[in-house]
């Protein structure tokens, strides 16, 4: 789902980049084989709407879906990669975000969710928030700004993707009236946010941030050091700052659903909780949304197997029991780990977590229905 730039003391780790037409295969754990199809839990796929040319091929996936066992398909309605579409290009007939140049007398979500309807398949619409290249060239104050050496630059301008300002509260608006868009045009069940965060502490330093921060907060953050530990009273109270204002991106985007169509479900996928410098605390904002699905990475993240339980898993459960929510938790896997290794995490999982329902997996190329059998039934021990 992208190649993300999060910096951890001074060192880049990378996400894997994905540029497929099917992105991830979330899928069923199942208590035996003795359970009757209609109690099974969800299985989800994400699916990248540029890949789909004309609404036969959108019937096609969706029949595909169907018969691998899909319940939910969530689809990419705004791009979120700066590949050779920017980020922030609309797969839909949007009146606000630029549209994919290749849509002609067609919309491919209009035709996404009927085909999937039809099937009995539920849609979600994957929209992420503020790594959005289209907004960001349309309104050059809006990009997310960097401190270097006291200094505020564009994050792009030092090589990295481009970002807009989760602080700025016109951007913020103007990300929430996508979701507004898409739930009040579109029979979609449920919206996926993504890219819900900084990319690191030293961001947004523009003139917005600052001013906003001098007057909530009285901090200048163009004179933090950032390179002191995080327990630093003037770092600690920026980040709290910081990490506010994501949370209160999500409960309004969840309100502003909520006064449109009550009953959509909210989904966002966040990195591992330990990534403290992205702002973004599941604890402050669990209970607006109905699933949770970290990215529980372990070989790009440099972590073991384990990781996955004694971390990323530990990490999330505690946030949304402080946060006293009700959250669904699907954890994130990638498709390349070894056989080994995936069972190392299935065991873990199915002995800590004999409630979870569902696993996602995501994979580097296009999802076939081959390949849809195979993570499926890295799961079947799973009782």
């Amino acid at each position: 789902r992208g190649q993300v730039g999060v910096r951890r003391q001074g060192t880049s780790v990378i996400r894997a980049s994905v540029s497929a037409a099917l992105l991830a295969l979330s899928t069923a754990l199942l208590a035996g084989c003795s359970r009757a199809p209609a109690d099974r839990p969800a299985s989800h796929i994400v699916a990248r709407l540029q890949r789909w040319h004309t609404p036969e091929e959108v019937a096609y996936f969706m029949q595909s879906a169907a018969d691998a066992g899909v319940d939910t398909v969530h689809v990419v309605a705004k791009h979120d990669e700066d590949d050779v579409i920017p980020s922030g290009t609309a797969f839909y007939k949007s009146a606000i975000a630029p549209v994919w140049r290749s849509i002609g007398d067609w919309d491919p979500l209009t035709v996404a969710v009927e085909e999937a309807h039809r099937r009995g398949l539920r849609i979600y619409a994957w929209i992420p928030q503020f790594h959005d290249q289209a907004a960001v060239v349309a309104h050059p104050a809006w990009e997310m700004q960097i401190a270097v050496n006291g200094t505020a630059v564009p994050y792009s301008s030092i090589g990295h993707s481009y970002f807009a300002n989760p602080i700025d509260p016109e951007v913020r608006a103007y990300e929430q009236s996508i979701v507004e868009e898409i739930v009040r045009a579109y029979d979609v069940d449920g919206i996926d946010l993504d890219w819900v965060r900084f990319d690191n502490i030293d961001m947004d330093v523009g003139p917005v941030s600052r001013a906003l921060a001098a007057s909530e907060i009285g901090i200048d953050p163009l004179t933090l050091d950032f390179t002191r530990s995080p327990d630093d009273p003037e770092l600690a109270a920026w980040q709290a700052w910081r990490t506010a204002k994501v949370a209160d991106h999500v409960q309004s985007v969840r309100r502003a659903i909520d006064a449109i169509r009550p009953g959509v479900h909210l989904a966002a996928f966040i990195l591992p909780q330990s990534f403290t410098e992205v702002g973004q605390d599941l604890a402050q904002f669990a209970g607006a949304l109905d699933e949770v699905e970290p990215m529980c990475y372990f070989r790009d993240w440099g972590f073991e197997p384990t990781w996955v339980v004694d971390e990323c898993m530990r990490d999330v459960a505690a946030k949304i029991a402080a946060a006293g929510a009700d959250t669904r938790i699907v954890p994130t896997l990638g498709t390349n780990e070894t056989e080994g290794d995936i069972a190392t995490v299935v065991d873990k999982l199915n002995g800590e977590y004999p409630d979870l329902t569902a696993v996602a997996w995501f994979t580097h190329g296009g999802w076939s229905n081959e390949a849809m059998a195979e993570a499926t039934a890295r799961l079947e021990g799973w009782r």
